[in-house]
This record gives structure tokens, C-alpha cells and sequence, in this order.
């Protein structure tokens, strides 16, 4: 259904003459509706019409409170303003008041009434269509995400700011007001003053990266685009402020580890050059060459630059002892299968020397996926090896000795299991218990008694506890008595820790017996010495004072007879001593 046509306190002739003009420009009756004053008006639906025309000539109506009444209704409706009075100011009133045309009663015919309602809907039109897109532009800068303000180009002063503005420097948007564009630079950034006093004079400008400095004292990178325009009759600045801090910090970042990268590759560099493993590449499917790490190894390695061992591939294996090739190629193949392989073989350098190399190789898979190129890293162990050599030779020359000794030698760990053990031990062990201890085996196996076993474990504790100590113990061993000196000694690792005992037990069975045997024959001596001083006296004594008393010139006389067959008696009690004192010589012989 067409919208009508609203005609207000138009007086009988005025409304006659309009009615007929209205009715010329095909307008029916049922569309024409009146009303005889604006309160009557206003009981009409909001979108019932389609134009307004209102006659202010009555003495008590009013433009402006009219014309306000009316548009406060029908908000998109276009009105125009009739009047008996031909008066300038009152059509300035009309068209400051929203009214779209200003005719005076009389003056004005029906072909420029149909103009006047034509011009009217689409000036309305436009109206409606600015006001939307004033509000859309007010709304859109007003609750746009990135902070906005526009400035005074004369004073640098704030005149509006949008909400982004006020949530991300803290400032009210009275306080922006009272505010310039200065007073939100931090110290380091006042020597940008001068460059904005030159944005008044730009229509456009990209001011790149600026701090600014938020209300609570954050300053932060923000970046700034300004647009010339007009603020009401003010020359303006519309200003972006796009955050940018977390990029710039992320930049700084970056460029620090990008400056932190390129010291440790340098440092890198410096060390690979200087190290002595050649680093190279070779293709998984040919094992052709492709990269050789430029650094010193290679001459020192291979007799050969990086750079000749690229441009004539086949230096290398042309150089590899022939009984060793084989290895080389097998360990390739290896690492392309099994990703990682360890190879070590001869090689005849330039100067004619065979040298030991080892080669740690690794399989790198391409993006599709498949086998793309063996990497690795050769070495030269040629001094190992012969280190190696020599101290396998001086290990088993020690081993052999301790295996030949007849000294029981052997070591645990923490746990009391064998770490090491020699023959004799081993034998020792078998001819007790019938079986072979070896690394591993818990230290106190079956044998012995219950006795032995606790006083051998507090031995060990205590060894492991840090003494050191020896003991002498007695065992019967194959119907014999057995004497033995077990020394026990605690293993520390290169830290201090004590990881391990190690024991060294002695049959001195034979020592002890002999220790026996001269402490009988020292008795006997004590014997034979205290036979000497005591009894051999009496008869020596005897002997003597006869031998005083004996008459050489009266050999007959009864006195020498006498003498004589005491002496004899003195002389047999002698012998009888010194045969006891061979007796126990021989003993002790014996």
C-alpha cells in the first residue's frame, strides 16, 4: 500500500488551493490526509507518510518547536515548511530545523510544488543516508579496536579520543582534552616534537615506530599513521596507533638471538676448523661424495685437502688398505639401513704412511621420507690404538701375574659381589665348595661356616667403611690346620667415593710352622744355656779344687788316691752333662 501525504494547520483557501494542486499532480484523495494542528498530527502512525507539508502561518505557531514535534515522530519523513510571510529568516530557521523546502502561500505553482516534494524525499533521502553514516563513522572511531585520537594541527592538543584510546593509555577522555600530543611522549622520545609540528603540513603520514607512555608510567612502541582532516572549523589530525610493542620486543628478540646464533656458528665454525675429525656427506644411494668440511683434519687425517678429496672422489677409497675396503662399504650400507654405523680401518697416506681411522657415520632421511644423504666424521686413532695395544699387553702381563702367584687375590663391589678374582683364588674355592667362582657372584657362597660367614661380611663392612687392616685366621683345610694372612683394602673411584674392596689372602702355613719350630728350639737353647750355667759348674768346680789339692811330687800318697777317685767321679758327672747337652743339640737339629 502507497504511503500518504500529511498536510498541517493549513487554513480552509490555503488547503483548498492545495488540495487541488495536489489532486492535479495525480495524488487521490484517500492519499491526501489533515490534520489541524501538530498534537492532532501526532496520533498518526511514525511510517504512515511519505512527505509532511505544515503551514506555520498561523500567529502562535512556532518553527522551530514544530518542526522539532514533527522530526522527534517521524524521524525520516521529509517536511515542508508553508508560510504566508516571504521572510528569509524564517526559511533560514526552517532548513536549520530540518525542515527540506520553504514555500510561501501564493507564490509558488503546482509544477514547483511537485518539485518541491521530489526534491524534498531525496534531500531527505541524503539526510537520512549522511546522518547514518555520520553515526556509522562516529560509532566505528568511537569503538574501533585500535586506539584513536584527532588533534588540534595548531596546538598539538587532544579534541577526541576514541575508547581504544582511553582503555590503552589510562587517561580520561576530559583528561586527553586538557592534554597535547607531548604529554604522552616518555624523555626518549621528546626529539620527535619537531617532527609532528611537520604533520600539519601532510596530508598523509606514516610516522613509523613511537613510544608513547601510558597514564600508569608503561611506555610501549606504537605505530602511528596521520590523516589531515576537519574538525568542525578546526584544522586536523586523525591519528592510528597501532600497537606494535609485542613485535618489537619479539624483533629485539630476535635479533639478539639472531646475533647470539651467528657467534656460537662462528664459534662453531672456529672449533670444527680446528678440531681433527673431517666431517663429510655422501649420497645414501651412490655414497658418492657431496661435502667435506673445510677445516685443518683433512690434510692432517687423510694427506689431503677438503677441496682435492672433492674434485677427485675417488682419493679415499683408492687410499683404504685392500684387506679393509670391504669394512668401509659394509659400514655405508649399514648406516643406510639401519640409520648409524661405526667402522675402523686401515689407511695409506701420500707419505706412505698406514694409519688407524675411525668413522662414526649417520643417515639423514630426505622430506620424502626415503634415505638422503650418510653423514659422518673420521677420525684418526692411530696413537689410541697403539695405547690401547700397549696397555691390553701390560693388563695381561699383570693379570698373569697375579694369576701365577700363589696368593689368593680378589675384589667386590658395594654389594659384595666379585668384581675380580685370580686362579688361585679360583682354585682355592673350587677344592673347598666344587665350584668356579666369577664376576658377579655373591662373595660369600656356600661353604664355610655360619661363623665364618658373619665374620667374613664385617670384614668387608668394615673395608667398605674406609679401614684398611689385615688378619690372621686358622683354618682346617684337607685334615690340615691352615694359617693365612687376609689383607683388606678399600677401592676409591676418581671422586673419593669407596665403590669397592679388594683382598689379598696368604697361606702362611709354613712361616707359622717354622715360627713354631724356633720358638721350640729357642726353648731348647733357653735349656741348654741354663744346663750350661748350673749344672756344668758344680763339676768344673769340683774338678778344680781337686785338681788344686793333688800332690804332684807324691804321686803315691794316699791323699792323690783320694783326690783321684773324686775327680774320676767329677770327671764322669761332666760327661754325663755334656752327653744331655748333645742330646738336646740334636733335638734342636732335628
Amino acid at each position: 500500500m502507497k504511503k500518504g501525504l500529511l498536510v498541517i494547520e493549513a487554513n480552509g483557501p490555503t488547503y483548498a488551493t492545495l488540495n487541488k494542486q495536489l489532486t492535479e499532480l495525480h495524488y487521490s484523495k484517500e492519499r491526501i490526509q489533515r490534520s489541524f494542528s501538530i498534537d492532532e498530527s501526532l496520533a498518526h502512525p511514525k511510517d504512515a507518510f511519505f512527505i509532511i507539508i505544515v503551514d506555520v502561518s498561523s500567529p502562535a505557531a512556532s518553527i522551530p518547536s514544530s518542526l522539532q514535534a514533527l522530526q522527534k515522530h517521524f524521524k525520516n519523513i521529509p517536511v515542508i515548511v508553508l508560510s504566508d510571510k516571504d521572510d528569509k529568516e524564517d526559511a533560514v530557521i526552517a532548513i536549520r530545523e530540518g525542515a527540506q523546502d520553504f514555500l510561501v502561500n501564493g507564490k509558488y505553482d503546482t509544477a514547483q510544488l511537485e518539485k518541491a516534494i521530489l526534491f524534498a524525499a531525496e534531500r531527505k533521502t541524503l539526510t537520512v543516508k549522511t546522518e547514518f553514516a555520520v553515526r556509522e563513522y562516529k560509532r566505528h572511531f568511537e569503538n574501533g579496536p585500535i586506539p584513536m585520537w584527532i588533534i588540534d594541527s595548531a596546538t598539538m592538543k587532544f579534541l577526541i579520543v576514541n575508547n581504544a584510546a582511553v582503555e590503552k593509555y589510562g587517561y580520561s577522555k576530559e583528561e586527553f582534552r586538557r592534554m597535547t600530543i607531548y604529554d604522552i611522549l616518555p624523555p626518549d622520545e621528546k626529539e620527535l616534537a619537531p617532527e609532528l609540528e611537520s604533520l600539519k603540513k601532510k596530508d598523509f603520514y606514516d610516522a613509523g615506530y613511537r613510544k608513547f607512555l601510558a597514564k600508569k608510567g608503561e611506555s610501549f612502541y606504537t605505530h602511528i599513521y596521520t590523516h589531515a582532516t576537519q574538525f568542525g572549523n578546526v584544522d586536523a589530525t586523525i591519528n592510528f596507533a597501532i600497537d606494535v610493542n609485542k613485535n618489537i620486543q619479539v624483533e629485539k628478540q630476535n635479533e639478539e638471538l639472531t646475533s647470539q646464533i651467528k657467534a656460537q656458528k662462528e664459534q662453531l665454525e672456529s672449533l670444527l676448523y680446528a678440531m681433527g675429525y673431517t666431517i663429510w656427506s655422501r649420497k645414501a644411494n651412490t655414497f658418492e661424495l657431496v661435502y667435506a668440511y673445510p677445516n685443518n683434519a683433512y690434510l692432517k687425517v687423510f694427506g689431503y685437502t677438503a677441496d682435492e678429496m672433492m674434485k677427485n672422489k675417488g682419493l679415499f677409497y683408492n687410499a683404504v688398505h685392500p684387506y679393509d675396503i670391504e669394512l668401509v662399504y659394509e659400514s655405508l650400507k649399514e648406516a643406510n639401513t639401519k640409520g648409524a654405523s661405526e667402522v675402523i680401518f686401515r689407511y695409506l697416506c701420500p707419505s706412505g704412511e698406514i694409519k688407524t681411522l675411525k668413522s662414526q657415520i649417520n643417515l639423514k632421511i630426505g622430506s620424502d621420507g626415503e634415505p638422503d644423504t650418510i653423514n659422518g666424521v673420521t677420525f684418526d686413532i692411530s696413537k689410541e690404538r697403539q695405547l690401547t695395544e700397549t696397555i691390553r699387553n701390560t693388563e695381561q702381563n699383570l693379570l698373569a701375574t697375579i694369576n701365577n702367584t700363589r696368593d689368593q687375590v680378589w675384589s667386590i663391589n658395594s654389594k659384595l659381589e666379585i668384581v675380580f678374582c685370580n686362579k688361585a683364588y679360583q682354585d682355592f674355592i673350587y677344592e673347598l665348595a666344587g665350584v668356579i667362582p666369577k664376576p658377579g657372584d655373591y662373595v660369600l657362597g656356600e661353604w664355610g661356616s655360619e661363623s665364618f660367614f658373619n665374620t667374613r661380611k664385617k670384614d668387608y663392612e668394615r673395608a667398605l667403611a674406609g679401614e684398611s687392616f689385615t688378619i690372621f685366621v686358622e683354618e682346617f683345610y684337607d685334615g690340615a690346620l691352615l694359617h693365612k694372612e687376609i689383607s683388606s683394602n678399600p677401592i676409591v673411584d676418581d671422586s673419593g667415593r669407596i665403590v669397592g674392596v679388594i683382598c689379598i689372602a696368604r697361606d702362611i702355613s709354613e712361616q707359622k710352622n717354622q715360627f713354631v719350630q724356633i720358638q721350640k728350639q729357642n726353648e731348647k737353647l733357653r735349656e741348654i744355656a741354663w744346663i750350661q750355667s748350673h749344672k756344668v759348674r758344680g763339676p768344673v768346680a769340683s774338678i778344680l779344687g781337686l785338681a788344686s789339692l793333688f800332690n804332684y811330687e807324691a804321686t803315691h800318697h794316699d791323699s792323690n788316691i783320694e783326690i783321684l777317685e773324686k775327680l774320676t767321679i767329677a770327671t764322669q758327672d761332666l760327661d754325663k752333662i755334656i752327653k744331655e747337652v748333645v742330646d738336646k743339640t740334636n733335638n734342636i737339629q732335628h
